[in-house]
């Protein structure tokens, strides 16, 4: 059984691999989706930002996103963004998106990806928009699209965007430019790191369902 180790310097409950139950891949799988799940709610889990990786002319294109939802039974994961973002536009010429997650003290790096949907101005858009916090909205407020040359650099930032003096109700205005990022995972790779052995396993997935399971050669 994998043990939960909670320090001083460290009070979040984490979840520690024993040796022997890396040999269990049924076990490493289900461990993978509860790292990722637990991210979502723990801000000081490594896991909690991710890095998503898209294509366009034939260059990588790598961004680091907070994972927002996690659903754990038909294993998909999702983030926010902003329409106006570049990545919106790579997302839809392909249909996939790939993300990477690590935590060094778990020796656990996630590799995993499948089709995605953007979710724009629909139910469970404004679902994820109703949970956000007023301060989380402040970015999608902002007249420029994220990544676009400033019209005016030399001017200062809207004070009441600084300092968050705008009103829940003045916030709402945000939500055109929001955007739920959907990913339906249909393969996930565990690379764990030992010095009694690496190990590590490739998951692929079908319907939101565990289709097949493989070890690796680390």
């Amino acid at each position: 059984m994998n043990r939960e180790n909670m320090t001083q310097d460290n009070p979040r409950p984490r979840i520690v691999f024993e040796t022997h139950e890396t040999d269990d891949i049924l076990f490493v799988e289900s461990l993978c989706w509860r790292m990722l799940a637990e991210a979502v709610t723990d801000r000081r889990s490594p896991m909690h930002t991710v890095v998503v990786g898209t294509a366009a002319g034939g260059i990588a294109h790598l961004r680091t996103v907070i994972i927002r939802r996690v659903d754990t039974d038909v294993r998909k994961a999702y983030f926010h963004t902003d329409i106006r973002s570049g990545k919106i536009a790579e997302i839809r010429a392909s249909g996939h998106l790939s993300w990477l997650a690590y935590d060094a003290a778990r020796r656990s790096q996630l590799r995993f990806g499948g089709p995605t949907v953007l979710h724009h101005r629909d139910e469970l858009c404004r679902l994820h928009w109703q949970d956000t916090k007023r301060f989380s909205r402040r970015c999608y407020l902002l007249p420029e699209g994220p990544g676009l040359p400033l019209a005016h650099p030399d001017e200062p930032f809207d004070e009441r965007l600084s300092g968050f003096s705008y009103t829940s109700e003045e916030s709402e205005a945000g939500f055109d430019h929001f955007v739920v990022v959907e990913t339906d995972v249909d393969e996930l790779e565990w690379y764990y790191t030992h010095n009694r052995g690496n190990r590590r396993a490739r998951f692929r997935y079908a319907s939101g369902g565990l289709l097949r399971s493989d070890w690796l050669t680390p």
